[in-house]
């Protein structure tokens, strides 16, 4: 199927070494909407949405936000949060994250990392990014981690 004339700013975004040096996609060939929607049928199967879940990642994070490099604990969770020097920006263009990594270690001991950016484009976007990229986040992981927190 051709590329909507308006997603192509945001599909030039999401490769490799245009904002992030792995890109956004992985090995993931499907168009990002494909992506979005495939994600958010997962999702609603689990009787969660997007938003929801970046919440639940915004209150971790904000936990353990006042002391960065210190392991902050919340209900069994264990919460890092790295912060580094300025921003990056959205590949739909339309917000810059601070460079702040968080890393969740859930109460069976599982882990979980995420960055504000990795936030941002769940919660506007319900985007988690393609099949083998760094920071794809599966939906259906993530729902299973976070359900307690």
């Amino acid at each position: 199927m051709k590329e909507n004339p308006r997603n192509i700013p945001v599909v030039e975004s999401l490769r490799a070494g245009i904002l992030s040096r792995d890109g956004f996609m992985g090995e993931d060939t499907r168009p990002f909407t494909d992506i979005i929607l495939d994600d958010a049928a997962a999702l609603a199967a689990l009787g969660t949405n997007a938003v929801e879940l970046a919440q639940k990642m915004t209150n971790l994070t904000k936990l353990g936000q006042d002391t960065p490099g210190i392991t902050v604990t919340h209900k069994g969770y264990a919460i890092t949060v790295e912060e580094y020097m300025g921003k990056i920006g959205c590949p739909f263009r339309d917000h810059r994250a601070p460079k702040r990594n968080t890393t969740v270690v859930g109460p069976k001991g599982q882990e979980m990392s995420w960055t504000d950016l990795n936030v941002h484009l769940i919660r506007a976007h319900g985007f988690f990014q393609g099949q083998g990229a760094p920071y794809r986040l599966e939906p259906n992981e993530l729902v299973e981690f976070l359900k307690d927190a």
